[in-house]
C-alpha cells in the first residue's frame, strides 16, 4: 500500500504538471518515486529472463513503495524492447531488464544496432551472470572429458553445434572457441532453447551450448550431458564440470548476463535510489535461493563498474568478430 507521503507527493506532482510546471531535475529526484514504475522485459513472459525479473517486483515495490509492474517487448534478442526505452524520458519510471545478447554481442550481431549499449542509457546495476556450459546428446561419443571432446571435433571438422540464438553468448563462445582451441564447429542457430534441448535429448544433434541455469535439469535427468563451463570458475550448480580456463585455455571467460539500464539522462539521485533497492532484495533468502539454485551467480555493482564491465564484454566480441569475420543478422 502506498504511504500518505507518497500519495500527497503524486497529487502535487500532478497539480503541477496540470499548471504546466515540470520539476527539475534535482526536484525530480527528491520525490522520486511517487507513481508507477514499468520494469521492461525484452523477452517472452516465462522465459529465462521473465523468471528472475518477476522475482524482484514485489520486493521493489515494498522497497520503493510504489507499484511496479513488468512489460514485457519480446524481439530481436531484446533488442526492440532496448530501442524503446532508450528514447523514453528520463525519468526513472520505465528501466530495463537488459541482457548480454541486448547490450553486449549485439554491438557485432547487428550491422546498423539502432543504439549505443553504452552511450545511450543509464546504467544501474549488474545483477546476474549465467556461465555456459558446453553439452552433448546422450550419445556423443565423447563426452567423457575436454580432452576427448577437443580430440573428437578436431578430428571430424564441422562437427554441428546447436545455440539458442544466433546472436547469444553461447554462439559467440563457440566463436572464440574457433581460435582458441584450434577447432572448426559448425552452429546451428535455434530460435530459443527448448527446440536445441528437444533435439540434443532425441539425439538430432550432437553438441549444444546454452545457459548452465536452463542445462541444469536436463544434466541432472540424464538427458544431456555435460562437458565444460566457458565460465572462469566452476558452476555452484555443476562442480564436477570443469573450465575451459583451467584446463585448456587459460583465460576463456564467455558469459551470459544480466543488468538493469535506464533511459539516458537520468539523474544520478534516482539511479542510486533504485540501485539501493535491488541490492536490498537480492539479499533476501527467498531470491538468495533461487538464484543459487539456478546456478546464477548474482554480483550486483555500481553504476560505474556495470559500465567497465560491459565496455569490456563488448570489446571482447568485437575481437572475436573481427579475428571470425563474422556478421550476424538476428532480425
Amino acid at each position: 500500500m502506498l504511504s500518505r507521503r507518497k500519495l500527497l507527493s503524486a497529487a502535487v506532482a500532478s497539480s503541477a504538471l496540470s499548471l504546466g510546471l515540470r520539476p527539475t531535475g534535482s526536484e525530480a529526484a527528491d520525490e522520486y518515486p511517487n507513481r508507477l514504475i514499468r520494469l521492461i522485459v525484452g523477452y517472452a513472459t516465462g522465459g529465462n529472463v521473465d523468471v528472475p525479473a518477476r522475482l524482484f517486483v514485489p520486493e521493489l515495490q515494498r522497497i520503493l513503495g510504489v507499484p511496479v509492474i513488468i512489460e514485457n517487448r519480446p524481439g530481436a534478442s531484446g533488442i526492440t524492447a532496448a530501442e524503446a526505452v532508450a528514447s523514453m524520458a528520463p525519468d526513472g519510471y520505465n528501466i530495463i531488464w537488459g541482457t548480454s545478447a541486448s547490450h553486449s554481442v549485439s554491438v557485432v550481431a547487428m550491422a546498423s544496432l539502432p543504439f549505443d549499449p553504452v552511450k545511450d542509457f543509464a546504467p544501474i546495476t549488474l545483477i546476474s551472470e549465467d556461465p555456459n556450459v558446453i553439452v552433448a546428446s546422450e550419445g556423443f561419443p565423447a563426452a567423457d572429458s575436454i580432452e576427448a571432446f577437443l580430440a573428437y571435433v578436431k578430428s571430424h571438422p564441422n562437427t554441428p553445434i546447436g545455440t539458442s540464438g544466433p546472436a547469444t553468448s553461447g554462439r559467440f563462445a563457440v566463436e572464440l572457441m574457433k581460435p582458441k582451441l584450434g577447432v572448426e564447429l559448425t552452429v546451428v542457430p535455434y530460435k530459443s532453447t527448448g527446440p536445441l534441448l528437444t533435439d540434443l535429448a532425441g539425439g538430432h544433434i550432437p553438441l549444444g551450448i546454452m545457459g548452465a541455469s536452463t542445462a541444469v535439469p536436463f544434466i541432472r535427468e540424464k538427458s544431456i550431458r555435460a562437458i565444460a563451463m566457458t565460465s572462469l570458475r566452476r558452476s555452484s550448480v555443476l562442480p564436477d564440470v570443469p573450465t575451459l580456463n583451467e584446463t585448456v585455455s587459460k583465460g576463456f571467460d564467455a558469459v551470459a548476463w544480466s543488468a538493469l539500464f535506464a533511459p539516458p539522462g537520468t539523474p544520478d539521485a534516482i539511479i542510486n535510489k533504485i540501485n539501493a533497492a535491488m541490492k536490498e532484495a537480492s539479499e533476501l533468502p527467498a531470491i538468495k535461493k533461487w538464484f543459487a539454485e539456478s546456478g546464477l551467480e548474482v554480483p550486483m555493482s555500481s553504476p560505474e563498474e556495470l559500465t567497465s564491465f560491459m565496455k569490456a564484454d563488448i570489446q571482447k566480441w568485437v575481437q572475436v568478430a573481427k579475428e571470425n569475420n563474422l556478421k550476424i543478422d538476428v532480425q
